[in-house]
């Protein structure tokens, strides 16, 4: 439900209606989405302000609800080897994390890390966090997570580059060759949309 919430005011839309949360949750009752939302405000991750109408009363999540919002979880690590950098603070920096955590286009997302030097020319270094749209079909020339090996359980990021029949994978290293598949033996999970950094001390 937060989640719902984070989304709209992310994307500055207008707040959800009962009725829509009802859909976008999966709940059937919209008096169980009122009864949430009340306790939620008693626990401190929203705030309902006075409603315009009846049937839609502006929420914003607190600093709280937006720590809630925050957690993505982490699915393994990626062959790679730098890019911008991420600095949480108040104000602007919470509308950073809700889109960085919900994108645009509703498209689900998920998040590697990064080990190794070989896209280090596309800004990604070793213990980046990388945060990917899943996209099948992502554009050429797109950063992508790629599966590939006899039982695809390799995988990588790199530059996709598509030639008559065959996918480039392309290293933005001089130091690493590309690796080259037949269409049929590599299997793109996602594309790139961020990348995390630690600050350096």
């Amino acid at each position: 439900m937060l989640g719902a919430l984070a989304r709209a005011e992310a994307h500055k839309q207008e707040t959800p209606t009962e009725r829509e949360i009802c859909r976008a949750v999966g709940v059937s009752s919209s008096q169980t989405v009122h009864h949430h939302l009340v306790a939620l405000e008693g626990e401190g991750y929203l705030r309902r302000r006075e409603a315009p109408s009846r049937k839609r009363r502006p929420v914003s999540l607190t600093e709280k609800g937006w720590r809630v919002v925050g957690e993505m979880p982490l699915l393994g690590r990626i062959s790679a080897g730098r890019g911008i950098e991420a600095v949480p603070g108040s104000g602007e920096g919470l509308a950073v994390a809700a889109e960085i955590l919900f994108g645009v286009g509703g498209k689900e997302r998920f998040v590697l890390e990064a080990k190794g030097d070989s896209m280090v020319g596309a800004g990604i270094e070793s213990g980046d966090l990388l945060v990917f749209d899943q996209d099948p079909s992502p554009p050429d020339g797109s950063i992508v997570a790629a599966l590939f090996g006899e039982a695809s359980d390799e995988v990588t990021v790199k530059r996709l580059r598509r030639e008559s029949g065959v996918v480039r994978l392309v290293a933005e290293n001089p130091s690493y060759e590309d690796l080259v598949f037949g269409a049929s033996e590599v299997a793109i999970q996602g594309r790139l949309a961020w990348t995390l950094k630690k600050a350096r001390r």
